[in-house]
C-alpha cells in the first residue's frame, strides 16, 4: 500500500488554501474600501434611554451634559459605564489638543471614552517628551515629508540606524575602543523593537493646527498621512477639501489601515508545496 498522500487529497489542499487566501484578499479589499462595512455595532438602547431623559449630571465635576462628559472624559449619571463598550487598540494614542478646540464639538474625547486606558488627551503647550522614542512613535499629519502607513516599519528602523550612524561623542577615545563602542551601539540598534508602539493626533480645527504641528517637541517624530480617506462627518470645515479628517475619523481609519495592512502577510507567507 502506498504511504503518498492520493493526489485528489493534494488538489482538495491546494483548493482550500486558494480559497482562505481569496478571503483574506477580498476581506482586506472590503475593510480598505469601505471600513465602516464589517463594524460589531453595540446595543444603542443606553444611549436611546438616556437621550428620552434628557441631559444628566457629571459625577465628577457636577456638569450638566448629554451622554457623557466632554471635560472629565465619562459618561454622565444616566448613562452606566458598565454599558459602554471598551475597545482594546494595538498602540497607544496621544491626542494634543489646541487650547481654543471648543471641548463639547472635539471628537478626541470619543475616542477617551471607548479607550479609556489608550487614549491620552494633552492641551497644547502640553506635550510628552518624546525625544528618545522617536524610533516607536509617529504623528499623523499631512505634508511633504509624510510617509504612507505601509512605509512606517521602514522609516522607523532607518531611524535608529541613523541615531547609532549619528553619535560622535566618543571620537576622543582610541581607535580599538571607539570601535567596540560603534559595534555595540549597531548590534542594541539591530535589537531594537522597530514596531509602533505610539500614535500622535492632532485635535484642531485646520486652520489652528500649525501652532502645534510646527513645536520643536514634534519636529522628530516620523509624519504620516492618511491620503486616500475622505470625511464622513456630519460637521465638516468649510472651505477645506473632504479629505481634511476630523480627530476620530483620522484616528479610525489609521487603525484599519494599520490591520489591512497585517492581514497580508499572511497570504504572502504561505509555502508552496
Amino acid at each position: 500500500m502506498s504511504l503518498n498522500t492520493p493526489i485528489f487529497l493534494k488538489e482538495r489542499e491546494e483548493d482550500n488554501s486558494k480559497f482562505v487566501e481569496i478571503q483574506q484578499s477580498q476581506t482586506t479589499s472590503i475593510a480598505a474600501e469601505d471600513p465602516l462595512q464589517n463594524l460589531c455595532l453595540a446595543s444603542q438602547e443606553v444611549l436611546q434611554k438616556a437621550q428620552q431623559n434628557g441631559r444628566s449630571k457629571c459625577l465628577k465635576c457636577g456638569g450638566s451634559r448629554m451622554f457623557y462628559c466632554y471635560t472629565c472624559y465619562v459618561p454622565v449619571e444616566n448613562v452606566p459605564i458598565e454599558q459602554i463598550p471598551r475597545v482594546k487598540l494595538p498602540l497607544k494614542i496621544d491626542i494634543i489638543k489646541h487650547p481654543n478646540e471648543t471641548d463639547g464639538k472635539s471628537t478626541a474625547v470619543h475616542a477617551k471614552l471607548l479607550a479609556p486606558e489608550f487614549v491620552n488627551i494633552y492641551t497644547y503647550p502640553c506635550i510628552p517628551e518624546y525625544e528618545e522614542k522617536d524610533h516607536e512613535v509617529a504623528l499623523v499629519f499631512p505634508g511633504p515629508k509624510s510617509v504612507s502607513v505601509k512605509e512606517i516599519s521602514f522609516h522607523l528602523q532607518e531611524k535608529i540606524q541613523n541615531n547609532v550612524g549619528g553619535k560622535n561623542d566618543d571620537l576622543d577615545k582610541p581607535f580599538i575602543k571607539r570601535k567596540k563602542t560603534e559595534e555595540q551601539d549597531l548590534n542594541d540598534s539591530k535589537c531594537k523593537d522597530t514596531t509602533l508602539k505610539k500614535i500622535v493626533f492632532i485635535d484642531s480645527t485646520w486652520n489652528q493646527t500649525n501652532k502645534i504641528f510646527t513645536d520643536e517637541r514634534l519636529q522628530g517624530l516620523l509624519q504620516v498621512e492618511l491620503k486616500t480617506r475622505k470625511t464622513c462627518f456630519w460637521r465638516h470645515q468649510k472651505g477645506k477639501p473632504d479629505t481634511f479628517l476630523s480627530t476620530i475619523e483620522a484616528i479610525y481609519y489609521f487603525l484599519v489601515a494599520r490591520t489591512c495592512l497585517r492581514m497580508k502577510p499572511a497570504k504572502e507567507s504561505r509555502v508552496e508545496r
